[in-house]
């Protein structure tokens, strides 16, 4: 099980937080592979710490279904699928739609201005496109910032589960794949937002998940 020689450096996190949020990353970027056994035993020593946290951090994984425990065997990485990436596009579209809907009526300056920095530091980041998840998590703090402004828990907590398979599926796709329409459809959204206009921002929101998913779908075609 290959460890990066690197470790990141980490600030108020828990322990198994600090194992979780890292090997979560590790499994989207692929340093952990399908089918690959991980072993608790390496991940503690690699962090310096018990094998507590990192069976905590790996309940957490197994159940976001990241990993898979075969108990007195092995815990591995689960596969990457492909086949039928709607089942985890669709209900992202719909939530992230709703959430767009309910933020119009909660949108205030101070929001319109954090999405604007946001939406500049995504553009910075797909300048070194080949470096694709601090891309991934920019992309995702701008759509967590809207999700923050709709005042809805239970939209954030469905869209947090969806978004771990989803950067997997994205991680390849923002490498590979120019992201210039993405920038502009951010730029729209908050314009949209601005104006209050919750017809537009919820076809603009629908649009860019169901376009980010139609190329996903291509490019896994062409890599077949």
């Amino acid at each position: 099980m290959p460890l990066p020689k690197e470790q990141t450096s980490f600030e108020r996190l828990s322990a198994k937080q600090r194992v979780y949020e890292t090997v979560k990353d590790w499994i989207i970027e692929g340093q952990f592979k399908p089918d690959e056994k991980v072993s608790d035993i390496e991940i503690a020593d690699y962090f310096k710490v018990s094998r507590t946290p990192v069976r905590e951090a790996l309940q957490l994984l197994e159940a976001q279904k990241l990993v898979k425990s075969y108990p007195g065997k092995a815990t591995l990485v689960t596969d990457l699928e492909t086949d039928n990436i709607e089942k985890w596009y669709q209900p992202m579209a719909i939530l992230q739609q709703l959430a767009v809907t309910l933020a119009v009526e909660r949108v205030t300056p101070e929001y319109i201005r954090r999405l604007r920095k946001l939406a500049d530091e995504f553009a910075e980041c797909v300048k070194e496109q080949m470096k694709p998840m601090p891309i991934l998590h920019a992309d995702k703090e701008f759509h967590s910032c809207i999700l923050e402004m709709a005042g809805n828990e239970y939209i954030t907590d469905f869209c947090d589960v969806l978004w771990i398979h989803i950067q997997r599926l994205e991680y390849g796709f923002f490498r590979d794949t120019p992201l210039e329409e993405s920038i502009d459809e951010h730029e729209k959204i908050i314009q949209a937002l601005e104006m209050k206009d919750s017809y537009s921002a919820s076809v603009l929101v629908k649009s860019h998940w169901d376009r980010t998913a139609l190329m996903i779908k291509e490019l896994n075609k062409r890599d077949e």
